[in-house]
């Protein structure tokens, strides 16, 4: 099958997906969940590394606002794969619009008195394990998963940064290279809510499931460098995001890395978790196991 077709092919499958969950009538809010790691190994990112994301998200129609820090930690997998472990802080400020105030359709069936009025709430957030690497098979090369679930432990309280649930996603991107120093990537994905242990929130409404749409196109300058624009649309149980995003890496080591993200929500603003956000995050790979020479090449 040649390269044209199966560019084609897989366009076509993204568009008719997207078809499909634009017509979705139904409503609900959508909860915020972390880009899904892929590999770039033309940047030379290693499959043993250690990374620390310093995010702030804000919502000034809501006067909400977020400082989180998430530890991620990759280890190897077989010949090419990774495993990740993420663990978050968060700190969270509603400032005078509580969760209930704001999304009056999430609250469950229990009453716990004076909660959630708390301003500020600080906690660690839920942690969410998975694996990601080329998917092995022949007839589909340069295709990527990456597979994630969310553990239920932690706080409903962090709602919408965290909660007491199993959100399962599965995505898969393909890669295509484009020149000698660029590759766009296609996503096409699923999240599987399996909704919060407790009763505080109502499952359906808070915590939808739905498909994922996106692409992203990265420029690699070396090892630990690229740029890389990102476009996301979701559609979970009928709420629709459009999520447009820009980040650029360098290297400041032998070993590290440090990286700068800018997102914005661009589709509505009564369900989103945040209007923008905004990010600095700091790597160390292991020299060890980057990938080959051959595999970085273009």
């Amino acid at each position: 099958m040649s390269r044209l077709l199966r560019l084609g092919i897989t366009v076509l499958g993204a568009l008719l997906l997207l078809t499909v969950v634009l017509t979705d009538p139904l409503h609900a809010q959508m909860l915020y969940l972390d880009d899904m790691p892929f590999s770039t190994p033309a940047d030379s990112t290693s499959r043993l590394a250690l990374k620390a994301d310093f995010s702030r998200f804000e919502d000034q129609k809501f006067n909400w606002s977020v400082n989180r820090l998430l530890i991620s930690i990759m280890l190897p997998a077989g010949e090419e794969g990774s495993f990740f472990i993420r663990m978050p802080f968060t700190s969270f400020d509603t400032g005078n619009v509580g969760l209930f105030s704001r999304w009056p359709w999430v609250q469950g069936i229990s009453e716990d008195e004076g909660w959630p009025n708390g301003q500020r709430i600080t906690s660690l957030g839920q942690p969410e394990i998975g694996a990601t690497g080329p998917t092995g098979f022949s007839f589909l090369p340069q295709w990527y998963y990456s597979v994630a679930l969310g553990l239920p432990v932690g706080t409903d309280r962090l709602y919408p940064f965290g909660s007491v649930s199993m959100p399962l996603r599965l995505e898969m991107r393909k890669i295509i290279p484009w020149g000698a120093s660029k590759q766009i990537g296609l996503t096409v994905g699923s999240l599987i809510n399996m909704q919060s242990a407790k009763d505080y929130l109502d499952g359906e409404e808070a915590f939808p499931s739905g498909p994922h749409v996106g692409g992203v196109l990265n420029w690699f300058q070396g090892r630990g460098s690229r740029l890389t624009l990102s476009y996301d649309f979701y559609s979970k149980n009928g709420r629709k995001s459009q999520i447009l995003g820009v980040e650029a890496w360098t290297s400041w080591t032998d070993d590290g890395s440090v990286g700068f993200k800018v997102a914005r929500e661009l589709q509505g603003s009564l369900d989103r978790p945040a209007a923008w956000y905004f990010t600095i995050s700091f790597r160390l790979d292991s020299n060890s196991l980057r990938p080959s020479q051959e595999i970085i090449a273009p």
